[in-house]
């Protein structure tokens, strides 16, 4: 049994979908959220573990679309958000829960993965509850349709009217090898170069290093071996700090640096401007920015905002031209179709005005939007394609 809830952003799937939830199994419903880690037990230490706290003797269930062998000693927070959904899909299946709410997560996985979870769900004597944006309906599924309403409304065209011409840097990434502890090669040897005024697509199955490589080219990780240059001069961000990529993470909530979006953009502000060759936004431009991107005022907690509304918030030092670089990391989750159409607009925008754009995503109806190359990652290798 399957229930679909559908319509735009603000309109109360979610809201609608506890409901449902608490009158199929009160207080005894597994439930995905947007981002996975949050439907994990927090109390174990490893893959191994966390399964271990789920699993019945009496479940008959199997859904196994990874070797959760192979990743038994990597630490879940380790994982690609969408390893994280198909983790946490497994661990429900070998539990003793019948009832499943997912609300947008099944947006994080690549298409042979969504394909199979969502056959997964639709049998198994499961009770399904589902949020999805780039769903209308499902073959054999209820579907409850909400009414839209206008809050925390977006402007991404008045958002991106005011940028200017950039001279961004050709990015060369030459021999980079890179793995977690416990893990295998998720990059060995890989060289690629990055031209200015092009969107780059990341493009891989689960798992297959996107995000990964996002952290590196921000410094969040450090190689194991190889180097970046930036117009041929070398660039170690893991050392001497990131000035190239405005980086909007997968979940928001991995980026703020304030309680309120006013503390993160004075922050935020502080720390670019030691660096006199970064333009940076004034106070009255970014405020204004982030009102477009639907921020009633600076000074709200950014944790009482929904996180749709977030995931838009997220967007803004991207968006505000400061660094030539832009890196979007599923932009998309979350997001009704009106959104998706206006961030592609905006993202063909940045890069008219000189910027390079690297973003993932599995929805393969949103890239179509964009003109782009593709980063093919797979074998611990990247190969470019036009």
């Amino acid at each position: 049994m399957g229930e679909l809830i559908s319509g735009p952003n603000f309109s109360g799937r979610s809201a609608a979908l506890a409901v449902r939830l608490n009158a199929l199994a009160p207080g005894n419903a597994f439930f995905i959220g947007p981002y996975a880690e949050a439907a994990l037990s927090g109390l174990s230490n490893t893959v191994s573990d966390e399964i271990a706290v789920y699993r019945s003797p009496a479940s008959a269930r199997a859904f196994a679309p990874l070797d959760f062998a192979a990743l038994a000693a990597r630490k879940p927070p380790t994982l690609s958000g969408g390893e994280q959904v198909l983790l946490a899909l497994h661990c429900f299946a070998t539990s003793d829960f019948t009832v499943i709410g997912i609300d947008t997560a099944l947006e994080q996985l690549d298409p042979g993965n969504r394909e199979d979870a969502l056959g997964f769900l639709a049998g198994n004597d499961i009770a399904a509850v589902l949020v999805d944006n780039r769903l209308e309906q499902l073959p054999g599924w209820s579907v409850c349709e909400q009414q839209g309403t206008s809050a925390f409304a977006c402007d991404l065209a008045a958002a991106t009217r005011s940028l200017v011409p950039v001279n961004a840097p050709t990015i060369a990434i030459e021999n980079l090898s890179f793995r977690y502890a416990a893990g295998p090669e998720i990059f060995q040897d890989a060289s690629l170069a990055l031209t200015p005024g092009r969107a780059y697509r990341l493009s891989g199955p689960n798992g297959a290093g996107k995000t990964t490589l996002f952290k590196l080219l921000a410094g969040v990780l450090a190689p194991r071996t190889g180097r970046i240059t930036l117009d041929g001069a070398p660039y170690a961000p893991w050392r001497t700090g990131n000035r190239i990529f405005a980086f909007a993470t997968q979940n928001p909530d991995h980026q703020w640096c304030g309680a309120t979006l006013g503390e993160d953009l004075a922050r935020r502000r502080r720390a670019l401007e030691r660096h006199p060759e970064i333009a940076v936004p004034d106070e009255t431009a970014l405020t204004a920015l982030a009102t477009h991107l639907g921020a009633g005022s600076v000074d709200q907690h950014l944790y009482e905002l929904p996180l749709t509304a977030r995931k838009r918030l997220s967007w803004l030092w991207p968006l505000s031209g400061a660094l030539p670089w832009i890196m979007l990391d599923e932009p998309t989750i979350g997001q009704d179709a009106m959104t998706r159409t206006a961030l592609a607009e905006a993202i063909a925008h940045l890069t008219a005005c000189g910027h390079g754009v690297l973003f993932i995503t599995h929805d393969d109806a949103f890239a179509a939007t964009i003109a782009h190359g593709t980063l093919q990652l797979a074998n611990a290798e990247i190969t470019a394609s036009h």
